[in-house]
């Protein structure tokens, strides 16, 4: 008996020894552990060695605005040779020491989550690992050797049969795939890329013979999985229809929800092949919010992408400006989740709105700098608003000038070859010297004054040349006080604001705030104390003033081209 047990354990060993993978340039063999009860991602490297016995590899300890990454890190060995492992986190290097002249390393190292409790908004780009699922980034999961640059290309081979039976693998190369071969996979799209597993969901589909797929998890409270996938498909079919551009074989999107008690908030970023979002999970947040977000970002896969700005904050009027507009465009002209030229209207309304509100409102381009757009609220969504208007003026007025054979849609594509067959980037002159072929005027003297000076687009002017009913005032945001620096506090108040009339004064303490920023539809509520006194406030953040806004009629629905 002991030696027939002998012998299947040899005959296991022998089995599993001459079990070859695809040969590759770099492999990681990932599995789950726990170690100390803490569930841990442990992923197996094997690369090739310096000859001089100092192989390093590259690990950020800061990335996408995350600090601390090395946290996440745990056992760390080299498991085919003696030697030692250091980690150099200023520099984010992790550095392997071993004996000169190896040909090939094995290395080991752990994975955890470093917080504990519900996941919350900041914390969607740390690495997320528990007992039921895993959520990470190419950038803080996969170490890679410090030598091998954005434009190199590799054969990487991701080996995921460790993980559990049950557990889902997907993630920006594929999905339900265990075993991963990435051929001549160029380094800097293996590092934007997204992986999860565990209880995901998967819904799958496909547009012109390329597939699409829809990866979530959790219960969802605000809405179904089958209807984001529709909104999902819907947006792709026709943005790809639109640009005429079926190239993508595979694209995915990955829903990680996270709890919020008040508000909704939701956001995501664009990734190879894919796109990652994180929303929150509750009834204030809706499959509305999932449509804008959809398209917005998607869109990006053209303008920002494939299209590329010159100077990336200089050209924002175009990257953020232009894709906003195409955003509500795409949505209303192909009745995207049953929205019509209604929703094209009330979104250019609120977009008129938040430009006449914003106190940078008029600030040159120029000012949207690094610094400006990433600190500043005001700064970071005054292209956005700029450029969507910015935009429809410019459809508007060549589809007027040309009776309605061209629009703004010949411009983009015009700029999508260019960008596609000659690589050009988009510049100020190149976009000028562009759109005098299809401007009726001195188009230089245009831009010069509504991009590069910030001047308004006459809204009153356009209108009336298009025949369209509009009200030449409306209620906009204002806020009507300051906070202290530290928000603490009230540090002014605006006489005769809603505000004021709410009873907000300088001086009051404030110990809760639900504040929806730039929103008239949803009221401020404060928590204040005043002399030991606790006060609840609840008002409108709402002003008259001189902004035109479009009447949501069927007359100007069918004008427009809706």
């Amino acid at each position: 008996m002991f030696k027939r047990v002998l012998l299947t354990a040899l005959l296991s060993t022998f089995l599993f020894s001459c079990h070859q993978n695809p040969e590759s340039d770099i492999s990681y063999e990932i599995s789950s552990v726990t170690e100390d009860s803490i569930p841990q991602l442990k992923i197996k490297m094997t690369l090739a060695a310096e000859k001089d016995g100092t192989t390093t590899l590259s690990f950020p300890d800061e990335a996408w605005g995350e600090e601390g990454l090395y946290n996440s890190l745990g056992k760390m060995q080299l498991l085919n040779v003696e030697g030692a492992v250091e980690k150099d986190a200023d520099s984010g290097r992790i550095v392997l020491m071993h004996p000169k002249n190896v040909k090939e390393l094995v290395f080991e190292y752990h994975l955890k989550q470093d917080f504990n409790g519900e996941i919350i908004t900041r914390q969607v780009y740390r690495p997320i690992i528990n007992k039921n699922y895993f959520h990470l980034f190419s950038h803080n999961m996969f170490m890679i050797p410090e030598d091998a640059s954005d434009s190199d290309a590799m054969d990487i081979l991701l080996d995921w049969t460790f993980l559990p039976e049950k557990y889902t693998v997907h993630n920006s190369f594929g999905s339900k795939e265990k075993m991963q071969l990435l051929k001549a996979q160029n380094i800097g799209l293996f590092g934007s890329a997204i992986f999860v597993g565990g209880d995901f969901r998967v819904f799958n589909g496909e547009i012109a013979g390329n597939k699409i797929s829809l990866a979530t998890r959790g219960e969802w409270i605000p809405f179904e999985d089958e209807k984001v996938f529709q909104v999902l498909e819907e947006t792709l079919t026709y943005q790809r229809n639109f640009w005429n551009d079926h190239s993508q074989k595979y694209f995915t999107v990955t829903m990680q929800p996270f709890p919020q008690e008040n508000g909704s908030s939701f956001q995501g970023t664009g990734l190879t092949n894919s796109f990652a979002t994180s929303v929150s999970n509750n009834d204030q947040t809706d499959i509305g919010q999932m449509v804008y977000l959809f398209n917005h970002e998607l869109m990006h896969n053209w303008i920002g992408h494939t299209i590329k700005n010159d100077n990336e904050e200089k050209q924002y009027w175009f990257s953020e400006g232009f894709t906003e507009y195409y955003t509500f465009k795409n949505i209303a002209k192909n009745k995207i989740n049953g929205l019509d030229g209604g929703f094209f209207i009330e979104e250019l309304n609120r977009t008129v709105r938040d430009l006449y509100a914003s106190s940078v409102g008029e600030a040159p381009n120029s000012e949207i700098n690094y610094d400006n757009f990433w600190t500043n609220y005001e700064y970071s969504k005054l292209p956005y608003w700029r450029g969507a208007i910015f935009a429809f003026y410019l459809d508007q007025r060549i589809q007027r000038a040309s009776n309605g054979f061209k629009s703004l849609d010949d411009v983009m594509h015009h700029i999508y070859r260019d960008a596609t067959l000659e690589d050009q980037k988009l510049t100020h002159g190149y976009f000028k010297g562009l759109m005098d072929g299809y401007w009726d005027g001195d188009f230089d003297v245009v831009f010069e004054k509504h991009i590069e000076e910030g001047q308004k687009v006459d809204l009153v002017a356009l209108f009336d040349n298009l025949g369209l009913e509009y009200s030449p005032e409306s209620d906009i945001y204002d806020l009507g006080f300051d906070f202290t620096e530290d928000r603490k506090g009230i540090a002014s108040v605006v006489e005769g604001s809603q505000a004021w009339q709410a009873g907000v004064r300088v001086g009051d303490e404030v110990f809760s705030r639900s504040i929806w920023q730039g929103s008239i539809d949803h009221e401020v509520e404060l928590g204040l104390k005043r002399n030991g006194e606790k006060i609840n406030i609840v008002f409108f953040p709402i002003t008259k003033a001189a902004v035109p806004q479009l009447k949501p009629t069927a007359e100007n629905v069918e004008k427009l081209g809706f």
